[in-house]
């Protein structure tokens, strides 16, 4: 059984979400009861976990959100993985680093894919300029413009040759950047840089949904999915360390409303979830021993579409901004344990100097403690829109969730008053 439980928290940019959660711990065992068989000893180690929203995608260079980014993590592995919090390394046995900081020369492992062809550096050359190919339009290309030639490349300013990673041989990927990059190895464990193989994939994903053609190199392999009912991962028996994966089984869920997810949580019909009602939370840290609030480092943000008015005037974007107040919605709102964070980049993240980076930058104006409204109203009237007069409708859109819902609703009474 699966023992172990966990919670999520966000460190948060404009506003937060509770990302809190709980694992059933199995009853002990009735010392009375009948000793199993040999025979019968072993059973299938099933976790039952709720996954939330039906993921956009499961393509590795598409994928921009958490919820795929767990299935991801799941079933794909890249030169480096993290564990624990510490990095280890995964596809890559190990890697060099030029005296220059910018070549990087990894070399790869024996490894299989699911379907028992063998990982190749070639794999991992064709998948991050995938990620790069403006045709393909990742949301995460960004995170490979490290490259040289990446973002010239992206931008239609280059051409894919010139993208500076190459498989020198089966087991060899080199890699040259812009500039020293200090935690250039620590991304390439991160999902947009997991290998995928060219037979396999398609521009639109198509592929990442499909059973049957679900490549995959990680410790779990993709058995069923059903569009907005679960996803059923199994282990990958050619995954390079499958004597060390436990569960056989992963049944992901696709329970978006809060209350039915708990309902679910405490009849026993789920071992782990993550988003629970906020009224709840004290009477869960009150009554099961299993709930738990741990740290997350993560940033959960508004972005404006700075091509629409009114929002397309720097002014109303800095009001907006300066009217949220983000202590009352971590305090009143959300519930879980968040910080109200003053810049997209979250606390714990060092600067080259080793210093939080949050401390070097400073709060940009925000104030963590409570909204500036008097500077917000000055900065409204010089965009035209003085105590909000003739400022048109806004649409704020956001994903679907009861904890998503509570905080747009409170930025808008925000923005109201």
């Amino acid at each position: 059984m699966f023992k172990k439980s966990f919670a999520l928290l966000l460190v948060l940019a404009l506003v937060v979400s509770a990302f809190v959660g709980c694992a059933k711990q199995p009853a002990p065992q009735d010392q009375g009861a009948k000793q199993p068989a040999p025979a019968e000893e072993k059973k299938e180690m099933v976790l039952y976990w709720n996954l939330g929203a039906d993921p956009k995608t499961l393509d590795p260079q598409l994928n921009s959100a958490s919820d795929g980014g767990h299935v991801i993590n799941n079933t794909f592995e890249g030169l480096m993985r993290e564990v624990n919090g510490k990095l280890q390394p995964a596809m890559a046995e190990s890697y060099e680093v030029s005296e220059d900081g910018l070549t990087y020369t990894f070399h790869l492992r024996d490894a299989k894919w699911s379907d028992g062809k063998p990982v190749t550096a070639h794999d991992f050359e064709f998948a991050w300029k995938r990620a790069l190919d403006p045709a393909v339009a990742s949301e995460y290309a960004f995170q490979l413009f490290y490259i040289k030639g990446g973002q010239e490349y992206f931008n239609g300013e280059g051409s894919r040759d010139d993208v500076a990673v190459k498989a020198l041989d089966d087991k060899t990927l080199q890699v040259t950047l812009n500039a020293p990059t200090a935690y250039f190895v620590e991304l390439t464990g991160f999902f947009t840089y997991m290998p995928v193989r060219e037979d396999i994939v398609d521009n639109e994903g198509v592929w990442a949904k499909d059973p049957s053609k679900f490549i995959c190199n990680g410790p779990f392999k993709l058995a069923e999915y059903k569009a907005g009912d679960k996803i059923v991962l199994v282990k990958n028996e050619n995954y390079w360390r499958a004597d060390e994966v436990k569960l056989d089984k992963i049944i992901g869920t696709m329970i978006v409303d809060q209350s039915t997810i708990l309902t679910a949580y405490e009849a026993g019909e789920l071992d782990i979830i993550d988003d629970v009602p906020t009224q709840e939370i004290p009477r869960l840290q009150a009554e099961d021993p299993t709930f738990r609030i741990y740290p997350l480092l993560g940033t959960y943000y508004y972005i404006f579409n700075v091509e629409k008015e009114p929002v397309n005037d720097v002014r109303v974007r800095k009001a907006l901004t300066l009217a949220i107040d983000r202590k009352a919605i971590v305090e009143t709102v959300t519930k879980g344990g968040q910080l109200p964070a003053t810049g997209f980049v979250p606390p714990n993240l060092k600067d080259a100097d080793g210093r939080d980076f949050r401390e070097t930058a400073g709060n940009y104006g925000i104030d963590p403690n409570s909204a500036k409204v008097e500077e917000a109203k000055k900065l409204l009237a010089e965009a035209g829109y003085p105590d909000g007069k003739d400022f048109p409708t806004i649409e704020l859109i956001y994903n679907t969730s009861e904890g998503h819902k509570a905080i747009a609703e409170a930025i808008q009474e925000m923005w109201n008053q």
